[in-house]
């Protein structure tokens, strides 16, 4: 029979399987360690606002800042860049630091963006919602 021919199962099996599991969550672990835990970054949204030359009481006078880019420096190198969805909104992984953020679409009419600084805190993405000025009046 083909049954008394199987070689039998060697009691060193599981101890391997755990090993190896063991291995596995120590490389997991050192890397979200060294990546500095579960991620850091910044998400939001950014608005035009103004964002027609006259607004009515009652309607909204501010729009997502639609397929923008966002460029974060830091210390005068540039770290990264998101684009902006159809809603204004974001996300970028940065390292933790205090950035300074620019967009595509400002330009030297108007103030700009607002805040013009960000800060990605280690470990956590925080919120950052900008406003900006495209020069509208």
């Amino acid at each position: 029979m083909v049954a008394e021919k199987a070689l039998p199962v060697r009691n060193d099996f599981v101890p391997k399987v755990r090993h190896t599991v063991g291995v596995i969550h120590a490389v997991v672990a050192a890397v979200i360690a060294v990546s500095g835990g579960t991620g850091s970054g910044l998400y939001g949204k950014v608005v035009i606002s103004p964002a027609q030359p006259v607004c009515a009481v009652g309607d909204s006078c501010t729009a997502p800042d639609k397929n923008d880019v966002l460029a974060f420096w830091l210390r005068g190198r540039r770290l990264g860049a998101a684009r902006t969805d159809a809603n204004g909104r974001y996300r970028i992984a940065l390292p933790p630091g205090r950035y300074t953020v620019t967009a595509k679409h400002g330009g030297a009419i108007g103030r700009g963006l607002e805040p013009a600084h960000a800060v990605a805190p280690r470990g956590r993405y925080a919120r950052v919602n900008f406003s900006l000025d495209i020069g509208i009046r």
